[in-house]
């Protein structure tokens, strides 16, 4: 069954009536045509947005719920996001929030989307410079299954992004898979295996179906993002945005030189990881006011509690501390 074939079918299943595509602006160049079949046989309109993290916005949100309006949009609509995590995000906070929530089907065409963020339910908006500040945990009604063609037309620095997500799930839940990400030599779409990113999938939904709400274990997919979105936020401010992907690496670093320092990672270990996201990514350098800042923004972070700057930490490769336990969350950073 191809992959409309397939989507026609789960909107039949799910009796939704008329659907919102949601795409931004280099997508829709890359696949004009791509929903044309969906589109000749199910009631759709199209909403454009520019690409990148600056559409994540309430002024942004504004405009689609406007446009929905206008269109008479009811219950029996739903959102389809075709994209990558930007789309997704922003387009199931709008479907979660609409006339008190409408369905949301994710479209993955981004690595990062394929192994995470089209996944587990989670949509936000940015606010004042703050990384998903707004949002709410919804659960999508249907997520295309990967198609992992659309990888190879991604610019590398999109492939990349998805790269850091990737090398986050390998270290909190598999070593094997982290051995192999470490032996690969060049990062390239084909070298992505299927099996990988079917691997985050299965595990984010075991851990989503334990945490939905994101109060205890599902906090463990957030290794990499306490520095890592905070990193985001400030060179977004400086006007030299990093990737999402490409800041969780550079965080995943960070935060494992943390669980080392407080006597948790081994130094091996930490050695390996060192290794594998600088061959990768290239790592900034921070000047003293850049690290007052990116710890003022991870002061707003949401996994914080009682003032705590709580961080997932490592035990080992493939092992990361869950919120229970003395060593894990509730550690504050150590040092930059």
């Amino acid at each position: 069954m191809s992959d409309l074939d397939l989507l026609q079918k789960k909107i039949k299943e799910l009796g939704i009536g008329r659907v919102l595509v949601l795409v931004d602006e280099q997508v829709d160049k890359l696949y004009p045509h791509h929903l044309y079949t969906l589109e000749t046989n199910i009631p759709c309109e199209k909403i454009i947005i520019p690409a990148g993290e600056g559409s994540k916005s309430i002024a942004q949100a504004s405009r689609i719920w406007q446009q929905m309006l206008q269109w008479q949009m009811d219950k029996d609509c739903a959102v389809l996001n075709f994209g990558g995590g930007m789309v997704c995000d922003l387009g199931g906070f709008v479907a979660a929030t609409y006339k008190r929530g409408i369905a949301c089907i994710n479209y993955p065409t981004t690595l990062l989307a394929m192994i995470d963020a089209a996944h587990g339910g989670k949509t936000a908006i940015d606010l004042d410079g703050v990384k998903n500040c707004v949002g709410v945990v919804r659960q999508p009604a249907f997520v295309m299954p990967a198609n992992t063609q659309f990888l190879r037309t991604l610019p590398e620095r999109e492939l990349r992004s998805g790269f850091g997500e990737l090398i986050k799930y390998a270290l909190i839940s598999s070593k094997p898979l982290f051995e192999e990400l470490y032996t690969m030599d060049t990062l390239t779409a084909e070298a992505i295996q299927p099996e990988w990113i079917q691997h985050c999938i299965d595990f984010k939904n075991r851990i989503v179906e334990i945490d939905p709400d994101d109060r205890r274990e599902r906090r463990v997919l957030n290794f990499g993002h306490t520095v890592g979105h905070a990193l985001e936020s400030l060179f977004a401010q400086k006007g030299q945005p990093l990737a999402h992907g490409e800041a969780v690496a550079i965080g995943i670093l960070y935060e494992s030189c943390m669980a080392n320092q407080a006597g948790m990672l081994p130094k091996e270990d930490l050695s390996r990881i060192e290794s594998l996201v600088s061959k990768h990514f290239p790592l900034p350098v921070l000047s003293a006011e850049d690290k007052a800042r990116i710890n003022g923004f991870m002061k707003q972070d949401k996994k914080n509690n009682q003032g705590k700057i709580n961080i997932v930490m490592l035990k080992r490769i493939g092992e990361a501390c869950g919120p229970s336990e003395d060593n894990g969350f509730g550690k504050s950073p150590i040092s930059f």
